[in-house]
């Protein structure tokens, strides 16, 4: 890695502490720590999580929150105390089985690249688990869907997305930005939703192959919430990010037909997880409106960037 190529690792965690141990020694084991900077951010844990993290990365650079404020935040307070100007961020549940920073690095030397998706594996099986998506609308949302098989993970190109749980990313664009928004709090749409507003801009988000890691997907969220509280903020989050950032005139009148016969029907079925969510994001509208009002003009439409980021799957063009 030459000098113009020194990167920041940022880590959040909470009350993880055998993870970030884990996440920590693996970057040690495989050089990657030696030679970049970490900066772990501890968001108000309450374990022996900074114990483990001295004894691991003895020069690790830590923040520490007096509370928990959510993964958004504690990733805006890793990145604002970063000192190199490409960030990468990572989970404390990933965990790095070879050297995988340099194929990240080398594409910024494109100025109009916003971030980088590795390649990432199922720690438990090895299954693809992440690194190139799609999204198309239907039925009023945008719905997501990753390459599942190797064939089609061999090649770079663009992506929807840069994940937070894996991606290196411009330390001054994400700033300018305003960083993970924290409308999506605690967790999911974040990552999203940043980097739709940097293919808004003009930005792009792209995805390398030959970096790789795995992740112990779930190992945080899942542990500490029960499936139906996950399920719920899930949905709230793919209405906000819909009413948060698609200007598509045809996109939001088919999303606001869709929300409507969806209400009748979850009523008539008695899903309270969909009319629970509808509500949690009426409860933000106005915070919504507030931040579409401070929007820059996008340079970009909502169907150019659907369209340029589906070309991975052939045939299959997002509409």
């Amino acid at each position: 890695m030459s000098q113009d190529e020194r990167c920041s690792i940022v880590i959040p965690t909470w009350n993880a502490g055998s993870l970030i141990e884990r996440c920590l020694r693996a970057l040690k084991d495989h050089g990657e720590a030696d030679r970049t900077e970490i900066v772990v951010v501890d968001d108000g844990g309450t374990d022996d999580s900074v114990e483990r993290i001295e004894a691991a990365c003895p020069d690790a650079v830590l923040a520490r929150h007096g509370e928990n404020r959510g993964f958004a935040a504690a990733c805006n307070t890793g990145v604002a105390r970063a000192s190199h100007e490409v960030v990468v961020l990572l989970n404390n549940d990933i965990v790095a089985t070879g050297p995988f920073l340099d194929p990240l690095l080398s594409h910024f030397r494109d100025d109009r690249v916003f971030a980088v998706n590795p390649r990432v594996y199922h720690a438990s099986d090895r299954r693809p688990g992440g690194g190139l998506v799609r999204g198309y609308m239907h039925c009023g949302l945008l719905r997501l869907r990753w390459a599942e098989s190797e064939s089609r993970r061999e090649a770079g190109g663009l992506t929807l997305y840069a994940n937070g749980a894996a991606m290196a990313v411009s330390r001054e664009k994400y700033l300018s930005l305003g960083g993970f928004d924290t409308l999506y709090a605690p967790f999911y749409s974040e990552d999203l939703d940043l980097s739709y507003r940097a293919y808004q801009r003009g930005w792009t988000v792209q995805y390398e192959p030959e970096s790789r890691l795995d992740h112990d997907h779930g190992a945080t969220i899942g542990a500490r919430h029960d499936q139906t509280r996950i399920d719920r903020v899930s949905m709230r989050n793919r209405i906000l990010f819909v009413w948060r950032n698609v200007r598509d005139g045809r996109y939001l009148a088919g999303h606001v037909l869709w929300m409507i016969a969806r209400s009748f029907g979850a009523m008539l079925k008695g899903d309270l997880a969909f009319l629970g969510a509808l509500v949690d994001a009426t409860a933000r509208w106005g915070a919504v409106m507030k931040r579409r009002r401070s929007d820059q003009e996008p340079v970009v439409s909502d169907r150019e960037i659907l369209r340029s980021t589906s070309r991975w799957a052939g045939r299959e063009q997002a509409g």
